[in-house]
């Protein structure tokens, strides 16, 4: 879950992939603008911590509110670097691969979209407990975000599906490597990524994040793709 999305303009990005669910069609493609709310609706019950933190007790939906908002303003290119996974034609997991070169969204728009749904006050305590979850991209990186699967297709390979394409992504722009954030308390998280390759670099302990998204400790997991 992320404030706001920047992209890299020029590059298209491959056909949809296929993967199984249960054995069933499972198609990785591309997020749209129309995948907006379904997006959105996935990463508040994905990331209810997150939302929670962000946006307070309650705030859940002025908090879909706001990020909608914020990506619709920003066009198209906010949602590049998203992928999401459609399973008989419900989507049902994304992720998203940021590289240094789509920039750090420094152009004002989410904070004027946050400040539209929440008021000032309510943008300022939202964008900066955002902010206490940004990372600062390399430029050899693809840093991998937003990987979440709605509770009943978890299990079922959608996530690895997911990193796949990412990592994909990632070595169609040449980037060295793949980065990415998880918590500490999320062991199943981190049993995937060591299957996948991930090993964990540094970890980073936040007392603020802990007082705001009850979780002050996150590994920083790397997987070398050269």
């Amino acid at each position: 879950m992320t404030a706001s999305s920047q992209a890299l303009a020029g590059q298209r990005s491959p056909e949809p992939a296929t993967a199984t669910a249960n054995g069933a069609a499972l198609a990785i493609r591309p997020a749209r603008i129309e995948d907006i709310l379904p997006i959105l609706q996935l990463h508040r019950e994905a990331f209810a911590d997150k939302f929670g933190g962000a946006f307070g007790p309650g705030g859940a939906d002025r908090g879909v509110d706001a990020l909608a908002n914020a990506w619709r303003r920003q066009g198209v290119t906010a949602l590049r670097g998203m992928f999401v996974a459609e399973f008989q034609h419900q989507i049902i997991g994304t992720t998203t691969v940021r590289t240094w070169e789509m920039g750090g969204g420094g152009d004002g728009t989410a904070e004027l979209a946050f400040h539209e749904e929440l008021g000032l006050l309510g943008a300022i305590r939202s964008l900066f407990a955002l902010s206490l979850l940004d990372h600062r991209i390399q430029r050899g990186e693809g840093f991998v975000t937003d990987v979440a699967v709605l509770a009943p297709y978890r299990r079922a390979g959608v996530a690895r599906a997911l990193l796949a394409r990412a990592e994909q992504e990632a070595r169609l722009r040449g980037k060295r490597f793949l980065g990415l954030y998880v918590s500490a308390r999320n062991e199943a998280a981190l049993r995937l990524y060591r299957d996948l390759g991930f090993s964990t670099v540094r970890v980073r302990r936040s007392l603020l994040a802990w007082l705001i998204f009850g979780q002050g400790h996150w590994h920083y997991m790397r997987k070398d793709l050269l």
